[in-house]
């Protein structure tokens, strides 16, 4: 190999950052998505990256670039719902919201104007008659202090001309009332070209792959990489969930999603039996995969001779020391309940809370190996 090619991208590399598979082609410059058992072979195409573009992303990774956040909040049926989350997004008034022609609206009769004309269009072109939602609502962030409100807000405009102008109509809305600033995104769920706007998780992932591009062509550092990516293996608990726990909660009937985990862990270790879910084993394994693949890039860095690939296989060592352990919340929580049953003087020089696993038992949640098997 030439040394002007460098070592970046490696395949192992690629296939840690794939995006997901699938999805429908509705979103403007979305990348092509091959569903499995459809034309072209029934798998995803691979990532293709430059030198240059490889080594930028991994350094954000391994520094732990902001990941970038672009959620479906909500969908709505009907004019009257639609003019309602308007109403919300608009804080009844005191907010303006910009349109896909570029209105600034401010006035609640235009609001509801525009709700109107979304349903209109949505009923004429339901052939069926079928119940189907009339706009679907977008939440665009950065985690606090990553960037500015104004940054985000331009970012937000450019992604939503890039994927809907000429075909979906949008509104759009500038939160600053939070923690930290987001953008509310409202798409008319029928295009101009007869297209319903529905993402799948593919689609979802290209979006902020957009967003995250948007951001970076601001001067902005983020990353839109799948958690599988950085080592995650505990799935994101769904705002959903959060949403219900809170409503029970205002009711009396608090749905605690603690306890829920902790009921669980605790039936894993009293069980005489400790068999590990298909999923703790997967999970498992793909994070072998991911450290695997990042470790051959540190080798690979470190080889070239230079000082800033070596610095560089110098971070991906540290960002391959603080991955979290593979373990599901459940088998964490599960460790430190076996870990506190252990006698003090096991446990006198151990540091607090629970280390972190390693070589073959990474992501066993208890010390006492003859339990699980």
């Amino acid at each position: 190999m030439r040394e002007e090619e460098g070592v970046l991208p490696l395949p192992s590399l690629m296939e840690a950052w794939r995006s997901p598979a699938g999805g429908k082609r509705t979103l403007r410059g979305a990348y092509v998505r091959i569903k499995p058992g459809g034309s072209g072979g029934g798998a995803a195409r691979p990532m293709s990256m430059d030198q240059a573009e490889a080594r930028a992303k991994l350094e954000r990774i391994v520094r732990k670039a902001p990941e970038v956040m672009v959620k479906v909040s909500g969908k709505q049926y009907g004019a009257h719902h639609v003019a309602e989350h308007f109403g919300y997004v608009a804080r009844h008034g005191k907010l303006a919201v910009r349109s896909s022609e570029g209105e600034i609206v401010t006035e609640p009769d235009r609001l509801k104007a525009i709700a109107q004309d979304w349903a209109m269009l949505d009923e004429a072109m339901n052939e069926h008659g079928r119940e189907r939602p009339t706009s679907m609502s977008l939440v665009l962030s950065m985690p606090g202090g990553s960037t500015d409100a104004e940054t985000l807000h331009d970012a937000a405009q450019a992604f939503a001309r890039i994927l809907f102008e000429g075909n979906h109509a949008y509104m759009l809305a500038l939160h600053t009332d939070t923690d930290h600033p987001h953008v509310h995104l409202t798409v008319a769920t029928e295009g101009a070209d007869g297209t319903r706007f529905n993402p799948r998780k593919a689609d979802l992932h290209h979006m902020r792959e957009t967003f995250a591009h948007e951001l970076r062509a601001r001067g902005v550092a983020a990353e839109a990489t799948p958690r599988r990516a950085r080592g995650h293996v505990q799935k994101r608990v769904r705002s959903s969930a959060l949403h219900l726990d809170a409503r029970l909660g205002g009711e009396g009937r608090r749905l605690n999603l603690a306890q829920l985990n902790e009921l669980r862990a605790q039936s894993f270790v009293r069980a005489a039996d400790q068999e590990r879910r298909a999923e703790d084993v997967m999970a498992l394994s793909r994070q072998k995969q991911i450290r695997g693949a990042y470790a051959e890039a540190a080798v690979a860095l470190a080889g070239t001779g230079k000082p800033e690939d070596r610095a560089l296989g110098q971070e991906i060592a540290g960002f391959l020391a603080a991955m979290p352990p593979a373990v599901s919340r459940r088998l964490a929580r599960a460790r430190e309940i076996l870990q506190s049953e252990r006698p003090p003087q096991e446990r006198r020089n151990e540091p607090e809370g629970v280390s972190p696993p390693t070589g073959a038992d990474e992501g066993r949640p208890s010390p006492h190996r003859d339990r699980e098997r």
